[in-house]
């Protein structure tokens, strides 16, 4: 008659699985690296394992210490063989390329190789600025540049990207249809077009300072923007500043006290040199 306990279960039944020659691999950016363990529990009874000591002389783990172990959910039933699925969490400012370590379980050890991908991951704070331009006086602004990722980044000393009237497209069509000789239809989709091809108004060219960010960097930068002379007063203008993977968006309000100008401006754009 049972006593209402479980019986209990065997202990260091789960090995690693496979040849002596087997080598494990991984893959992905530093934050993400998947690859399979295979594993054989020779006991009879269900096993789990959270779990698996690993050795490696160069990685570290997310928090920046040793990689000691990993993390992983697996159940097998007595005399179960499974790979399992497994992830390494390295420093996210892991360079790129191969390491060496290896999985130790039940007194084996199993050679592995962790193959780390290049991540680009420049971030802009803020991501957004506003130019009130016009005024005699330089406007200044200021960003941060952090590189997020495992590669240096650099910029160059001067970006430029195109400039555009603020004016969405369902304004400009019917801007253009007001303006059309409305003889025929050729003539209405003329003017439409012509009216949208005013939509671009030059081009904004910033200068600022060449810099290569190290991955965990963080640095403020601060840029000259050139505005283009034939923009008119009191209209909004838009520019969007390619960084990599990510980008700066300008706002600029032609005021009616100057006109155009030029103004200054901390911030930065696509490098092109």
């Amino acid at each position: 008659m049972g006593n209402g306990h479980t019986q209990p279960v065997e202990q260091g039944t789960l090995y690693l699985a496979g040849p002596a020659e087997a080598r494990l691999r991984f893959s992905g950016p530093p934050k993400r690296l998947t690859g399979t363990i295979p594993l054989i529990n020779k006991g009879s009874e269900k096993q789990r394992i959270r779990s698996i000591v690993v050795h490696s002389k160069k990685l570290l783990s997310a928090q920046r210490a040793p990689l000691s172990e990993i993390p992983v959910a697996a159940r097998l039933q007595g005399g179960e063989q499974s790979s399992v699925r497994a992830t390494l969490v390295l420093d996210p400012q892991t360079s790129p390329g191969s390491y060496d370590f290896e999985f130790v379980l039940a007194d084996r050890k199993v050679a592995a190789t962790a193959h780390v991908s290049a991540v680009v991951d420049l971030r802009v704070d803020p991501a957004e600025i506003t130019i009130l331009a016009g005024s005699s006086a330089p406007e200044t602004r200021t960003i941060v540049l952090e590189n997020a990722g495992n590669v240096p980044l650099a910029l160059g000393s001067e970006s430029e990207t195109s400039l555009f009237d603020s004016s969405n497209l369902i304004t400009t069509f019917l801007s253009g249809l007001h303006k059309a000789e409305r003889e025929s239809a050729e003539k209405m989709t003329e003017a439409f077009l012509n009216e949208w091809a005013e939509l671009k108004a030059g081009t904004l060219v910033v200068r600022h300072e060449a810099i290569t960010l190290a991955p965990g960097e963080r640095k403020e930068i601060e840029l000259e923007c050139k505005i283009p002379t034939e923009l008119k007063a009191l209209h909004r203008y838009r520019a969007r500043l390619p960084l990599y993977n990510a980008s700066l968006s300008l706002n600029i309000y032609m005021t009616a006290k100057s006109g155009p100008g030029t103004g200054k401006t901390k911030h930065s754009g696509g490098s092109r040199r």
